[in-house]
């Protein structure tokens, strides 16, 4: 079978697996989503880059919340790879919610072909291959972090191991730039892992560079190609990072100390596992549940009997260092990574480099499984054990029925009455309350129907202004906090019915309506997945409102 028909069949394969392992899915792709937190604030994502980079491209970075902050889409993961490859999407009219769930399916897919690719060009067995890609596309880890898109995007990682192999083959520059194009791709889908993958390579490559013994100059060549393509591809994005850092600091210790792993959290799968989520629920700890298999713990031990050749010593190395690194403040190497390596201070759970553990146990199980399929004297016999490995594997990944929380797949009305008061005035700045972490995910994804700018916003930082805004508020709608909002530049205040409870709604509607500073726009019903609720639009002067 050449590349490209292995390709075409491992991404059929894992695409249908993929459809499998996170049923019913499937079934809920318009409106479907975990919770309504992150995942809104993702969709906003995508939809901000599709939404910009034809536009304004040098302010990109510049998203429309948490006004007046600059930089605000660098608080969070950028995801501008992704959202590149599906902006037409969002030029054609689909659906923001399915487009999002689009990409964060074809994270698991695209991740199992990845390691496929890799796999059965280390070993050059294409059943071994297809069981490396199951261990990566579908452990429990993923599942734990359903709500979490950016976290899937891991496609990247194992293409860019593949290109280095690729180069120390050939020697070619076309693999240089590959290996380059690749880990900037990493980085500029899932920061996390980008940063992740820098000391995992400098272990895993460089243990093979030294296999290597010697290094002919198209090598070196390539490999500098390689690196000038991602600090190239990473300027915009550093000098925003570290800009967005002069706002909203850094993760403290103690933060990244309670995002740390131990030992015992690779007995913990998450709660809705089919086969352990009950048997091992003494072991789980939130974010840190990274249980990663037992048939491919096994496959990855038979992987690394002696005799050992350079390439799997090279993933043993990695997965040594991912275990440690994982540990955080519990481990001896990210102590120093989170002293002297400035991006990692913005990382707050090292745990999550369980995932590079769960990488380098993939290329160790296809490993494993091509020795093992070595012993066995018939075809027939190989393809049956082969299978046999990976209905148990799938068995033990699986989960129970997953449950979704349905997105609105359009915005409020209030919105639309909101704009057409705008009239041809420049985009207008909104105050949207209640605020909260909820509420303030639903407004972020309202944006992206409307594009004005939010004081409000939901991202992994919070910048000082909206944290004193929102402290300002509590009393909300008295003096010291309609002074607040004002001195915010707010064009217009929006009022949730639907998230005020008891009858907040109704007593503080009539305050307002008696404020001269207040002009009504619009009043008009929402109806969410749980409740009827109504939602009133201000327009906001600025003189006196006595």
């Amino acid at each position: 079978m050449n590349t490209r028909r292995f390709l075409a069949a491992s991404l059929v394969l894992f695409s249908l697996l993929t459809a499998i392992m996170t049923y019913p899915q499937i079934l809920h792709m318009p409106d479907g989503v975990h919770d309504d937190g992150d995942p809104l604030m993702v969709t906003w994502v995508l939809a901000w880059v599709a939404h910009q980079l034809p536009r304004a491209p040098a302010h990109l970075f510049d998203a429309n919340i948490f006004y007046p902050e600059r930089n605000t889409l660098a608080y969070s993961e950028t995801l501008i790879v992704p959202g590149l490859i599906v902006a037409p999407l969002h030029w054609l009219g689909v659906g923001p919610i399915l487009i999002h769930n689009l990409v964060f399916l074809s994270g698991f897919a695209l991740s199992g072909v990845g390691v496929a690719l890799l796999v059965r060009r280390l070993t050059g067995n294409t059943g071994a291959a297809m069981l490396a890609g199951i261990v990566f596309a579908f452990p429990p880890y993923r599942i734990d972090h359903y709500a979490h898109l950016q976290l899937q995007q891991t496609q990247f990682i194992p293409l860019a191991l593949w290109a280095f192999h690729r180069l120390l083959d050939t020697g070619r520059l076309r693999h240089g730039v590959l290996l380059g194009v690749f880990v900037a791709g990493q980085m500029l889908s899932c920061m996390y892992y980008g940063l992740f993958l820098i000391p995992y390579m400098a272990v895993v490559c460089g243990t093979m560079l030294i296999a290597a013994r010697t290094l002919p100059r198209e090598r070196i060549v390539a490999l500098l190609v390689a690196g000038a393509i991602v600090v190239v591809a990473m300027i915009p994005v550093g000098r925003a990072y570290l800009a967005a850092r002069g706002v909203v600091g850094e993760r403290g210790r103690a933060e990244v100390a309670d995002g740390s792993a131990t030992w015992r959290n690779y007995l913990a799968p998450p709660e809705v596992n089919a086969v352990y989520g009950k048997v091992f629920a003494r072991f789980m700890q939130p974010e840190r549940r990274l249980f990663p298999g037992f048939v491919a713990v096994a496959l990855a031990i038979v992987g690394l009997w002696p005799p050992l050749n350079a390439p799997r010593l090279a993933y043993g190395l990695g997965l040594l260092l991912a275990f440690d690194v994982s540990l955080g403040f519990n481990g001896l190497l990210y102590p120093a990574l989170y002293d002297y390596f400035l991006p990692f201070k913005a990382l707050r759970i090292p745990a999550r480099m369980g995932l590079m553990v769960g990488f380098s146990l993939a290329v160790l199980t296809g490993y494993g499984a091509a020795r093992l399929a070595g012993r066995l004297r018939s075809e027939p016999m190989r393809r049956a054990v082969l299978g046999a490995l990976g209905v148990l594997m799938l068995v033990e990944y699986a989960s129970t029925p997953l449950e979704f929380w349905s997105a609105p797949r359009n915005p409020p009305e209030i919105y639309a009455d909101l704009v057409r008061d705008r009239g041809d005035s420049p985009t207008a700045v909104l105050f949207e309350f209640p605020t909260g972490l909820i509420a303030d995910s639903a407004y972020s994804y309202y944006s992206t129907f409307h594009w004005q700018w939010l004081v409000n916003g939901y991202s992994g930082f919070f910048p000082p202004s909206y944290v004193r805004l929102v402290k300002a508020v509590q009393n909300f709608p008295d003096e010291p906090s309609i002074d607040a909002i004002k001195s915010h530049g707010v064009r217009y205040l929006v009022i949730h019915g639907e998230y005020l409870l008891g009858d907040r709604y109704k007593t503080l509607i009539p305050q307002l309506d008696r404020r001269r500073d207040l002009t009504l726009v619009s009043r008009r019903p929402w109806q969410t997945s749980s409740k009827h609720a109504e939602i009133s639009v201000y327009r906001m002067s600025y003189g006196d409102a006595r």
